[in-house]
């Protein structure tokens, strides 16, 4: 498979949709998935991952940036799939990461030297160490978001990682224009204790 054979998303302002089109558009950006995946399977040149370990969860529970950090850097085992020779990573935090855990992280990699992997991994800052989800961060900053796409080698050999897939993280793929390794938000009352037990009833 060859990156030629991947039709290459189109980036659309979220300024210029509505929510029926931003469901639409992430529809769209989502049935690339599979083929993204087929690529990464085959070592494609290219491929591509933006990571951005988002928690809603942490803001509703009232807690505090420091601990939204911490979590952001929970995240980090995925710097592990850089073992992989070709795959570049975006890694997106809302603070900058001590480069001594970047390195201790990368010295986990087996049969690969450090330095390689660490030159194909770009880290991005918010520069917002406030408690508020990392991708509502990256939503009020254009500028930041630009810079991410602008990394990105190609759009159709990559896909977005997140922690959580609420609408805000939809709307971050939306952005960057990248399908998003998660379930469709619009499914997350379904994952609820009544959500489950209105499934089997209508089963």
């Amino acid at each position: 498979m060859t990156a030629a054979q991947l039709p290459r998303p189109r980036v659309q302002k979220l300024s210029e949709l509505d929510e029926a089109q931003r469901a639409g558009r992430f529809d769209e950006l989502q049935r690339l998935m599979p083929r993204v995946w087929e690529a990464m399977r085959h070592d494609v040149p290219n491929e591509s991952v933006v990571v951005v370990p988002s928690m809603n969860l942490i803001q509703a529970d009232g807690s505090s940036g420091t601990l939204a950090h911490a979590m952001e850097e929970r995240s980090l085992f995925l710097l592990l799939l850089l073992r992989q020779p070709r795959l570049r990573m975006v890694y997106v935090t809302s603070a900058p990461i001590a480069e001594s855990v970047v390195s201790y992280y990368l010295g986990l990699l087996s049969g690969v030297i450090p330095e390689h992997a660490r030159s194909r991994l770009q880290l991005v800052s918010v520069g917002d160490s406030s408690s508020r989800p990392l991708s509502v961060k990256l939503l009020q900053r254009p500028n930041v978001l630009r810079r991410i796409r602008q990394l990105i080698p190609d759009r159709s050999l990559c896909h977005l990682i997140t922690y959580t897939t609420t609408e805000t993280e939809r709307d971050v793929a939306i952005a960057l224009g990248i399908p998003l390794y998660g379930p469709d938000p619009k499914y997350a009352a379904l994952g609820s204790k009544s959500g489950c037990r209105r499934l089997f009833e209508e089963l």
